[in-house]
């Protein structure tokens, strides 16, 4: 009996401890599953709250001089919105088959950024799907996109808008376009200086700061902000994203002219022209940072540079704006805020950006590029900060590459974007090893660096560096999107010295006297006509084959302005010649005695 009920207690303990195994393998396994689901949400943000009470309950303990609210502000970003870089960077972890080659000046990681100018011919969606890829395979982490009066702005700004304007599912597609290349999103919105767009139009008008001159949008009178703020608004609801925004601020000319500016000075106390900017500066900024104090706000340096400290300091500029250097020269080195105190001044900012150039930076109306100078413009860039990022500019965090399409609103296309892909490469590879660190060489004289950009363009040879070679070398073939308008281009120069052959040879039988008074050598006139005739033929087909081209990657309207500001008045003056020719060869028949022109007086304002 008592065997057995020591065997019944044992059976007993034994049952219970079996219980209690599979209860804690079971919570085990249940936290450990919970864990891993948790691990594996990689992007879950942080509540603002959490991270002000941590802050507020170790304040004095790890750090009694602190400013908590300074600690919140400078740790929300990076918790609260991870960049594309840190995408990167985890993306890497997961997946060992994607490579994201970061770029670096020493041991500091820097972004690079491409800018994309769409005041001036803005490519199709269609466009930027192929682009997208492209440059992020060369090394891009983001873009910089400049919408102008290409936004789709509605609401009390509505009229600004472009005829041709993106639509909001073509900004929503490129910010998937954007996400899925893992590109980062700079949207730039002018928001002082270079408000053309808006400006030229006669119910803004009375916004100017100058009546007579629509670039500068004023802040005397109120009725400025409610138009900025709804410009802001509609870039921010499109952008929802977004961690990086460009809001403008360079050449600001007029300062203090509007009519409303006596009374605001009476006001304010704001006397001078730099004040006037950190104010206007100051309003943009905290209205943007009301609506979301995780955005970093880029503005130009050029109005800035001239700002003294106290006025920097007055406006907490030092901790709310990123200013972007701006140099497209072949020796940066020369600029002003390299040397001396802008120098340092530069470096006191939590984050220094700067800016390159791929195109649109040498002349108002190029239409080709200096593919060796804005290469040297990026090695500049690279030697500087080689010495100053260790030093002056510890602050320094990335480049913006520029491609600008027109110098203003006002101005002429200049280069094309698929025309300045070439030029886009060399300028990203500058920054790319083993380039970027290889003592420098002439682009001429780097092998190594033609054979890698032919192998990405998909070039026979080794494309042309300036615009000279397109009037001596044939043109490369090559397969990289857009390379169609790139090969239609450098083929213009070529076209026109066979026109100027022609028309050296009808220059001799030809001239304006004889075009002025239908007085013409029959026989000369249908030799003329046997040189003219191929050549008008080969313009003919180079406006119907470089429309077609341009129609893939553009609104119709871009080829059309590209022709009109570049090819047709010789085209025409080739043309009207070429039928004067025709029509006096078949209808002269007899001519008049001289003198021709039988006048003694020469009419100096005849057309």
């Amino acid at each position: 009996m008592f065997l057995i009920r020591r065997l019944k207690a044992c059976l007993s303990r034994t049952s219970l401890a079996a219980i209690l195994l599979l209860t804690s393998v079971f919570i085990v396994f249940t936290c450990a599953k919970y864990l891993y689901q948790t691990d594996h949400q990689q992007f879950r943000p942080v509540q603002r709250q959490l991270i002000k009470k941590h802050v507020h309950h170790h304040e004095h303990q790890h750090n009694p001089s602190s400013d908590p609210e300074k600690i919140v502000q400078l740790n929300l970003e990076p918790i609260e919105q991870i960049s594309t870089l840190e995408k990167r960077r985890l993306l890497q972890q997961n997946d060992s088959s994607i490579q994201f080659e970061t770029t670096k000046i020493g041991t500091k990681t820097i972004s690079l950024i491409v800018h994309f100018d769409l005041k001036g011919a803005a490519p199709k969606i269609s466009y930027f799907e192929q682009i997208f890829p492209l440059i992020r395979k060369w090394g891009a982490t983001g873009v910089c996109m400049e919408y102008e009066d290409m936004f789709p702005f509605d609401g009390i700004v509505s009229s600004a808008k472009h005829k041709q304007a993106y639509t909001k599912e073509d900004i929503e597609k490129i910010n998937n376009l954007a996400e899925r290349n893992h590109l980062d999103v700079m949207p730039l919105l002018q928001t002082y200086g270079h408000l053309e767009f808006l400006l030229k139009l006669e119910e803004f008008s009375d916004l100017r700061e100058n009546s007579r001159y629509p670039q500068v949008i004023s802040p005397c009178t109120n009725k400025t902000y409610p138009v900025l703020f709804a410009m802001i608004d509609q870039y921010l609801a499109l952008h929802p994203n977004m961690r990086l925004f460009h809001i403008g601020f360079d050449e600001v000319y007029y300062f203090l002219t509007h009519p409303d500016c006596e009374e605001f000075r009476r006001l304010t106390n704001i006397q001078s022209q730099y004040d006037l900017f950190a104010h206007h500066l100051n309003i943009i900024v905290n209205y943007i940072r009301a609506k979301n104090p995780n955005l970093q706000l880029f503005i130009w340096h050029d109005i800035l540079q001239n700002l003294n400290m106290e006025t920097s300091m007055k406006y907490k500029l030092f901790q709310t704006v990123t200013p972007v250097l701006w140099s497209y020269r072949e020796d940066m080195s020369v600029e002003g805020f390299v040397s001396g105190p802008q120098a340092t001044t530069f470096g006191m900012y939590r984050s220094l950006w700067g800016a390159t150039a791929f195109k649109g930076s040498t002349h108002e109306v190029a239409t080709t590029s200096d593919v060796r100078h804005h290469y040297e413009n990026q090695v500049s860039w690279i030697k500087q900060l080689n010495g100053y990022i260790p030093t002056k500019w510890k602050n320094f965090d990335g480049i913006i590459i520029t491609g600008w399409s027109r110098y203003d609103h006002f101005l002429s296309l200049c280069e094309l974007l698929p025309y300045s892909i070439p030029s886009l490469a060399y300028s990203l590879a500058a920054w790319k090893e083993p380039f970027k660190s290889l003592p420098h060489m002439d682009i001429y004289t780097n092998k190594q660096l033609q054979t890698y950009v032919q192998k990405e363009l998909q070039c026979s040879e080794t494309i042309h560096f300036t615009s000279h070679e397109h009037a001596i070398k044939p043109p490369p073939k090559c397969k990289y999107p857009g390379y169609d308008v790139y090969h239609a281009l450098i083929s213009l120069p070529a076209l026109w010295t066979e026109v100027q052959r022609a028309e050296s040879f009808v220059d001799k039988y030809v001239t304006d006297l004889h075009v002025k008074f239908g007085y013409i050598h029959v026989k000369r006139g249908e030799e003329c006509l046997e040189k003219l005739k191929p050549a008008v033929l080969q313009l003919q087909h180079f406006i119907k084959s470089f429309r077609g081209v341009m129609d893939e990657i553009f609104p119709s309207q871009v080829a059309v302005e590209w022709l009109e500001t570049y090819f047709m008045k010789n085209y025409r003056a080739v043309v009207k010649r070429y039928h004067f020719i025709q029509r006096a060869v078949k209808e002269q028949k007899s001519w008049l005695p001289r003198p021709i022109p039988d006048v003694d007086k020469l009419d100096e304002n005849e057309t």
